[in-house]
């Protein structure tokens, strides 16, 4: 391999990846809907609606960093959720735990791909805009609407799997963030208070949405990505519902290295 075309590899693993920072407040500057067993339709992030009578849990009572942290902290706790995160390049819908994930991702001009997780198993299945994209981009032969399984070590099953933000599970990150409380809001029909971390653009600052009946999940994410280009929504729901990943049917290939 020459070193023309392990630059351009690097470039497109490198974009791939970017683009996969769909949690984060920051990101990368950069350029058909299934769930866990791959075959069928997945649904949306209000599935599950709080009920009419949940109590109140006291989270509007917290100052703005409290109820961050205990937002975050709850939702972890979970051990699993449905996320469904939208902005201008890039939408997703996956189910997601610890250890398995399940669902679609659509880079709009990019591509798009499903990707289904259990442990050190990755699977995933691109469709022919993807496929293009790739070629075009240096990442090799990528053939579309085929399973290919890997590891989430493996170049390509790596960047399916950085999508499924299995990190969100384990002990949350600390809060760097300067925060005022926002204005009572409610996400999916939910209550929430919120808590705002103010940038020197006023349409551009993020807003976290936490719960105030019920457990204090985080319910919503809205963040500034690409370094403040765009904002992006990230809802959760189905805080502990199983994932119940399973492998794909039919034929399954090696992924490509890229």
């Amino acid at each position: 391999m020459n070193n023309t075309h392990v630059l351009s590899v690097r470039r497109a693993a490198t974009a791939l990846a970017c683009a996969a920072a769909l949690v984060s407040l920051t990101a990368c500057n950069s350029g058909s809907d299934k769930a866990a067993d791959g075959d069928s339709k997945a649904s949306t992030a209000a599935d599950k609606p709080a009920k009419a009578d949940a109590k109140p849990n006291g989270a509007d009572k917290l100052s703005a960093v409290e109820l961050r942290t205990k937002g975050t902290e709850t939702k972890a706790a979970a051990g699993s959720v449905h996320e469904v995160m939208s902005r201008s390049d890039a939408k997703s819908d996956l189910r997601l735990s610890a250890t398995e994930c399940a669902g679609t991702v659509d880079l709009k001009d990019m591509g798009s791909f499903e990707v289904i997780r259990k442990g050190d198993d990755v699977w995933g299945k691109v469709d022919s805009t993807f496929s293009t994209w790739a070629k075009k981009n240096g990442a090799g032969t990528i053939k579309a609407d085929q399973w290919m399984h890997g590891s989430p070590t493996a170049a390509l099953t790596k960047v399916f799997a950085s999508y499924c933000h299995g990190e969100q599970f384990g002990k949350p990150e600390k809060n760097s963030l300067s925060l005022t409380k926002g204005p009572a809001t409610k996400v999916a029909g939910q209550p929430a208070a919120t808590a705002v971390a103010k940038g020197s653009d006023p349409s551009k600052q993020a807003t976290f949405s936490v719960a105030t009946t019920g457990k204090p999940y985080l319910l919503q994410q809205e963040s500034p990505y690409s370094n403040g280009t765009g904002m992006a929504t990230i809802t959760w729901s189905d805080f502990g519902t199983a994932v119940g990943a399973k492998a794909p049917t039919g034929k399954i290939v090696n992924a490509p290295n890229i």
